[in-house]
């Protein structure tokens, strides 16, 4: 795969990429973003995906330098120049450079990048090691329907699951469960499939959004509301969802053994994930 990054309207050497030491992105996280798989080059729920950018960019007050319509077209351009394949495509959007203020700079011109990397091969739905995960004290803002540049508490918590022998750290509040540092969380309890609603705790994710469609065809019924952690230990399954990682399974939380392999209902709804990506990027 060639290393080319799209900056600012131009296809440049990733080595020859500069960004300005006032960058408000760098001095204020002042910006968002988005991460879009790629399956045999082809983006997947792409158009979803730049909704949702829009929407995040909206709601902090930057406008998209570019529409929509052509910055998919751009997107697939460099997708092409880079000979992009099992890949993902991240995208920065900035309030751009302008003298270090608090107050937003009054004709501000974006900065709006992105650029791929490759991803290993995902394992078979179900066979993959379930992830193991820890609670951690929610200390974000509230306004996580924003996909925001500013990850540090998102950072932290993963990071201190992986020091703790876990591999996600999810987020509760008042004993409410409401997402993990890099993924949306689901427990299923009999028939029915409960997530967090997505608002001021929960992204919106793109591949949440996906299994909440597909859920009625495995049998399941929808219940959006906060997951209690006193009730974790009594699912039946749980697992998490995210762009890169389709579903995972969960196999522990904290110290308690949810499932010792992947559940049916969680099988089932990977598999049929895997149908509409293979239908949608063919």
């Amino acid at each position: 795969m060639s290393d080319l990054i799209w900056l600012n309207g131009e296809i440049i050497s990733m080595a020859d990429a500069r960004i300005g030491v006032e960058d408000r992105g760098y001095q204020f996280a002042d910006g968002v973003y988005e991460v879009i798989r790629l399956y045999n080059a082809k983006p997947f729920t792409l158009n979803e995906h730049l909704a949702r950018l829009h929407q995040s960019a909206q709601a902090i007050g930057i406008s998209l330098p570019l529409p929509i319509e052509q910055l998919s077209r751009e997107i697939h351009k460099l997708i092409a120049q880079n000979n992009a394949k099992e890949a993902m495509v991240y995208l920065q959007l900035t309030r751009g450079v302008a003298p270090r203020n608090h107050q937003f700079p009054d004709q501000p011109k974006p900065t709006l990048l992105f650029y791929t990397r490759d991803l290993p091969p995902l394992p078979h739905p179900g066979e993959a090691t379930g992830a193991k995960i820890c609670s951690v004290p929610d200390e974000r803002w509230k306004c996580c329907w924003i996909k925001s540049i500013a990850l540090l508490p998102n950072v932290l918590a993963k990071n201190h699951a992986i020091d703790h022998g876990f591999d996600e750290a999810a987020f509760v509040e008042g004993g409410l469960v409401s997402e993990c540092s890099s993924s949306n969380l689901f427990a299923i309890f009999g028939n029915t499939l409960v997530t967090h609603p997505a608002g001021p705790c929960v992204l919106p994710g793109i591949t949440r959004a996906a299994i909440l469609d597909l859920a009625p065809q495995v049998g399941l019924r929808i219940d959006e509301r906060p997951v209690r952690e006193s009730e974790i230990s009594n699912a039946d399954e749980l697992f998490i969802t995210s762009t890169t990682r389709e579903i995972s399974w969960v196999s522990h939380y904290n110290q308690s053994t949810i499932t010792p392999r992947c559940g049916q209902q969680t099988l089932k709804l990977h598999q049929i994930l895997r149908n509409k990506v293979v239908a949608d990027t063919q």
